[in-house]
Protein backbone atom coordinates (compact mmCIF):
# COMPACT_ATOMS: atom_id res chain seq x y z
CA UNK A 1 0.00 0.00 0.00
CA UNK A 2 2.85 2.27 0.56
CA UNK A 3 4.37 2.15 -2.54
CA UNK A 4 0.96 2.71 -4.42
CA UNK A 5 0.86 6.47 -2.35
CA UNK A 6 4.22 6.73 -3.69
CA UNK A 7 3.77 6.17 -7.30
CA UNK A 8 0.43 8.46 -7.05
CA UNK A 9 2.83 11.07 -4.96
CA UNK A 10 5.44 10.84 -7.92
CA UNK A 11 3.08 11.45 -10.48
CA UNK A 12 1.23 14.13 -8.48
CA UNK A 13 4.56 15.68 -8.36
CA UNK A 14 5.27 15.38 -12.00
CA UNK A 15 2.19 16.97 -13.23
CA UNK A 16 2.88 19.83 -10.58
CA UNK A 17 6.42 20.49 -12.16
CA UNK A 18 5.17 20.44 -15.34
CA UNK A 19 2.83 23.61 -14.71
CA UNK A 20 5.57 24.90 -12.69
CA UNK A 21 7.72 24.78 -15.39
CA UNK A 22 5.49 26.24 -18.16
CA UNK A 23 4.48 28.65 -15.98
CA UNK A 24 7.62 30.13 -15.08
CA UNK A 25 8.91 29.69 -18.84
CA UNK A 26 5.81 32.33 -20.09
CA UNK A 27 6.98 35.00 -17.18
CA UNK A 28 10.52 34.72 -18.54
CA UNK A 29 9.53 34.92 -22.15
CA UNK A 30 6.94 37.86 -20.85
CA UNK A 31 10.12 39.53 -19.17
CA UNK A 32 12.56 39.26 -22.13
CA UNK A 33 9.87 41.36 -23.97
CA UNK A 34 9.24 43.37 -20.88
CA UNK A 35 9.34 46.97 -22.66
CA UNK A 36 6.96 46.00 -25.16
CA UNK A 37 3.93 44.58 -23.19
CA UNK A 38 3.82 47.98 -21.25
CA UNK A 39 3.38 49.86 -23.79
CA UNK A 40 0.33 47.12 -24.95
CA UNK A 41 -0.96 46.25 -21.73
CA UNK A 42 -3.46 49.02 -21.76
CA UNK A 43 -4.88 48.38 -25.48
CA UNK A 44 -5.12 45.36 -24.60
CA UNK A 45 -7.33 45.92 -21.58
CA UNK A 46 -9.50 48.55 -23.22
CA UNK A 47 -13.17 47.89 -24.22
CA UNK A 48 -13.49 47.83 -27.38
CA UNK A 49 -15.73 50.52 -28.77
CA UNK A 50 -18.80 50.47 -31.11
CA UNK A 51 -19.01 52.34 -34.33
CA UNK A 52 -21.91 53.66 -35.61
CA UNK A 53 -24.27 52.99 -32.81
Amino acid sequence: MSSRWTFIGGILAGIAGVFTAAAVSIELESRKNGSLDAVDEPERLALPESEGV
